[in-house]
């Protein structure tokens, strides 16, 4: 019996040792699971914000703004190249279409109805009873510029705001933004536009088509005297 007695107390030893060896190899595992640093991940970062790219104009395109507009009484002036820019020269961030059209003869009732589709506009006129006698003639080279409206800017069917401009077309048309301009002219007191510029040779100067203050206007570097009223640019201080 006390033979029996011994064996089982060895044996029972050897069990408890080999649960507790076995109970700390889990410890252990565990206690090493616990301390392993997590994997890396970078902090998230803001999404670029992608700007939508501005698809160029075709021929086509600009004949249908032409068309819903003017309907047959205009027709764009194909003998000056270029004869259409894009910008957004009225500074609501929607492009605008300007385009160089010519009276047709046989309309020109149209192009002088009493409340035109338009706006007849000579960048040069400062005074609204100026503005009063103006009238589109036979031989009026003109600007128009229709403004852009809803997602598809000037091409959408509904843009027709439209400014037409007499004595407004020369050479070397070019679109400038605002920043452009006012580096191309510093040190001098300058318009404040609310969008991109028109730079052209008009009579022998170059200047600048600019909007502002609900109109278009020109800006001759040589003449442009500044208005008390309206807020200027001061360059080169």
């Amino acid at each position: 019996m006390m033979i029996r007695r011994q064996s089982f107390d060895v044996g029972l030893l050897l069990t408890v040792l080999f649960l507790s060896c076995i109970s700390a190899g889990c410890s252990s595992q565990g206690d090493k699971l616990v301390e392993v640093a997590p994997a890396y991940q970078p902090s998230p970062t803001s999404p670029q914000v992608k700007m939508p790219d501005i698809v160029p104009a075709k021929p086509s395109e600009v004949q249908d703004a032409v068309r819903r507009v003017f309907k047959d009484a205009a027709v764009i002036d194909t003998t000056i190249k270029p004869n259409f820019l894009t910008g957004d020269f009225n500074g609501d961030s929607s492009q605008d279409l300007a385009v160089i059209l010519k009276p047709v003869p046989a309309k020109l009732a149209e192009m002088n109805e009493q409340y035109p589709a338009w706006l007849l506009r000579d960048p040069s006129s400062v005074t609204s009873q100026m503005r009063a006698s103006l009238n589109v003639e036979e031989r009026d080279t003109l600007l128009a510029i229709i403004h852009g409206y809803g997602e598809n800017d000037w091409r959408d069917s509904q843009a027709t705001q439209t400014y037409l401009l007499k004595n407004a077309v020369g050479s070397n048309l070019f679109v400038r933004t605002s920043k452009e301009f006012q580096s191309a002219n510093t040190g001098r007191r300058l318009p404040r536009p609310q969008g991109d510029l028109i730079q052209e040779n008009l009579r022998g100067t170059d200047g600048y088509l600019y909007y502002a203050s609900a109109t278009y206007s020109w800006y001759d570097p040589r003449t442009f005297k500044p208005k008390a009223d309206v807020g200027m640019m001061h360059r080169g201080r």
